[in-house]
């Protein structure tokens, strides 16, 4: 008898994790559709408006769309490798995990912007956004607007950490308090906003690994918001044409939507942790596991 209990058990066990493994492969595809697509009709719709192409309107979003959807998959897998953190136990992972996500978000830019596919490479690095122009052969760096507030959300009754945070590209802030998350009327025991992370000190060294992993999938979540910027891009020109000090401060300052759009889409993706459509993205790509409306 304590055998065959023994035996049902494990049955039981194995049904449940196969049910769980068949619900994250699902909910994994349906992300990765959703990435692949909805960034090919940023490129598309981005393309379409800033057409300065001698192409029809047709042609211009199918070829922004093919990039953009290019550029999706490569965020994709970009976001996949933060599960590295958990599974190798170092932060260090966060560094190609960003690395290819911002090689992804610069071709959808591209794409949205009627540029080349490689025309502009950027990456958000701390409070500044670098971007290097591989046939000008140009590098340039300017103030990336929305780390700023980032810090002051996270940085506030918190130490920083600089070790940690030129392990991973990503501002580190720690702090034996709860962070509050803004929006939301809720504190946590970490949060990443932009390009900064605050974590609670009293995390053991699991639950360290686990939650920086989903943080750092969250900071590419930031990153991936260039859509606005991008399909703004035509009237940014215009805006700079006409005046002289917004010309001036553009050269020193990127003034991006990253931020506002995130957080706008987060409020509008669930007031629910389990239902948020973010944290459900972030949890199945640093966790490998489905998380889902109960």
């Amino acid at each position: 008898m304590k055998n065959t209990g023994f035996i049902l058990l494990l049955i039981l066990l194995s049904i449940n994790a196969q049910c769980q493994s068949n619900e994250f492969r699902n909910q994994r595809a349906q992300l990765a559709v959703f990435n692949i697509g909805f960034n090919g009709l940023i490129g598309g719709v981005g393309r379409l408006i800033n057409n300065e192409e001698n192409i029809s309107g047709f042609q211009a979003f199918t070829k922004g769309f093919y990039q953009g959807a290019i550029g999706g998959a490569i965020s994709h897998i970009g976001l996949s490798l933060t599960h590295q953190i958990q599974k190798q136990q170092n932060i260090s992972y966060a560094w190609p995990a960003r690395l290819v996500n911002s090689f992804g978000t610069s071709i959808i830019q591209n794409s949205a912007e009627g540029r080349r596919m490689f025309d502009r490479l950027h990456l958000n690095l701390f409070v500044t956004r670098l971007e290097y122009y591989p046939y000008q052969k140009r590098f340039t760096g300017r103030l990336f607007t929305s780390s700023i507030y980032g810090i002051l959300v996270v940085g506030k009754n918190a130490k920083f950490n600089l070790k940690k945070s030129l392990q991973t590209g990503i501002l580190y802030f720690e702090s034996s308090q709860s962070f509050s998350l803004p929006g939301l009327g809720a504190s946590g025991l970490a949060t990443g906003q932009v390009s900064s992370i605050g974590m609670n000190t009293d995390l053991t060294q699991d639950d360290f690994y686990n939650v920086y992993a989903e943080e750092t999938a969250h900071i590419l979540q930031f990153d991936r918001k260039v859509g606005g910027n991008a399909i703004l891009s035509k009237a940014n020109k215009k805006l700079s044409n006409v005046s002289k000090v917004y010309n001036s401060l553009s050269k020193y300052i990127y003034f991006d939507l990253n931020g506002p759009l995130f957080w706008l889409g987060y409020k509008l993706a669930g007031t629910t942790h389990n239902c948020n459509f973010f944290e459900q993205e972030a949890v199945n790509y640093s966790y490998r596991r489905a998380y889902k409306c109960n």
